[in-house]
């Protein structure tokens, strides 16, 4: 015969099974409101990368030091010359009655004549679109007080070689610090640019070329300011 344990209570066993249930329960718990928590984070976190209207209209901006190449999918571009000048001279080019009203052309700022060498891996890429961008992010358009017959602006960059495309811009001479020369390929989106003006200039491409190395190099610039510079039909 069995003997009862002293006091003649029978001890009953322990339940471990609901325990070790229990415990799982509590850190499963725990678990999945962590990963919860880390998900709610992760999409917070990745909403500040979303694109707003000014991202989703930026160009593809490939940038260059002076006198480097930038290389762009449609297009690459070389800065191969600054000149500061005060006045422009136009030879007149005797048919051509428009040049011949003016000669020459002032300004109370300054002039800046850049010859830029570009050249195109496919297809030919007119480079007619230019901006003096300054170091805040002010951009100059190219003058149109210089006729297209000076600059070349017009002329095609093709596959197999190089040719210089000339820009002219009239900025204040302050604006020179850490400026940069940017060319942009137009839309190749046909009839729907016509349609559309400006709809379909997302991720266009440009080259940002440094204007000069350093600011050391700007006041050099600056400081060797010609008086007048004479733009060469067919330069």
């Amino acid at each position: 015969m069995a003997e009862r344990p002293e006091g003649g209570v029978t001890a009953a066993p322990a339940d471990r099974s609901g325990r070790s249930t229990r415990g799982r329960r509590f850190w499963r718990s725990i678990g999945n409101g962590v990963i919860a928590l880390a998900i709610g984070a992760a999409a917070v976190y990745a909403h500040t990368f979303t694109m707003n209207k000014d991202d989703l209209a930026a160009p593809l901006t490939s940038r260059a030091a002076t006198g480097a190449v930038a290389t762009t999918g449609r297009f690459s571009a070389r800065l191969e010359k600054v000149v500061v000048a005060k006045s422009l001279s136009r030879p007149d080019t005797g048919s051509n009655t428009r040049i011949r009203k003016s000669t020459s052309v002032g300004t109370r700022d300054v002039f800046v004549v850049t010859t830029i060498s570009a050249t195109s891996p496919g297809d030919p890429t007119w480079l007619n679109q230019a901006w003096l961008r300054t170091a805040d992010g002010v951009e100059y358009s190219a003058t149109d007080r210089v006729d297209p017959t000076f600059t070349l602006a017009q002329r095609p960059v093709q596959n197999g070689w190089w040719v210089n495309l000339v820009f002219v811009f009239e900025v204040p001479p302050k604006a020179l610090s850490g400026a940069s020369v940017v060319v942009s390929a137009p839309s190749s989106n046909g009839i729907y640019d016509d349609i559309y003006p400006n709809r379909y200039n997302q991720l266009l491409p440009e080259a940002s070329l440094a204007l000069t190395s350093d600011d050391a190099a700007t006041r050099r610039l600056l400081d060797d300011v010609k008086p007048s510079w004479q733009l060469t039909d067919g330069q």
